[in-house]
């Protein structure tokens, strides 16, 4: 319908899909669709965090299909570095797409939250 406005939020846009795929016993891949955001990262948190608490867990988080990530949704990321630290699992960022990457450099998140072009870039 010509002329018709529409809301520039709708309920989609503040959906995130999130999946988890385990590549093996303790190497799990987080793949994220849609925005990280205020809405969205308490879901995230809540899906990454439990998968960092065991400290042989490597978890690479796909990136390349969200669009835009906010800062809450950075928080959830530096949240989920800090528990590496403490736990000594380890997380690495996949494919994260250009906006993305703009808000890791722009907050130096980007220097420590690595970041690869796919999955079998990570190294062992």
């Amino acid at each position: 319908m010509s002329g018709e406005r529409r809301p520039a939020h709708d309920d989609q846009s503040h959906t995130l899909r999130l999946d988890v795929d385990p590549l093996d016993a303790d190497r799990f891949v987080l793949t994220a669709v849609g925005p990280l955001d205020l809405h969205t990262a308490p879901e995230f948190s809540d899906t990454l965090q439990p998968l960092l608490r065991d400290g042989d867990h490597r978890v690479m988080v796909d990136l390349s299909r969200v669009e835009f990530i906010d800062s809450t949704g950075l928080t959830s990321l530096i949240a989920a570095y800090r528990t590496t630290r403490t736990t000594g699992a380890r997380l690495a960022l996949i494919a994260p797409s250009e906006r993305v990457r703009a808000m890791l450099a722009l907050t130096g998140t980007d220097q420590v939250l690595p970041s690869y072009a796919t999955v079998h870039a990570v190294p062992d």
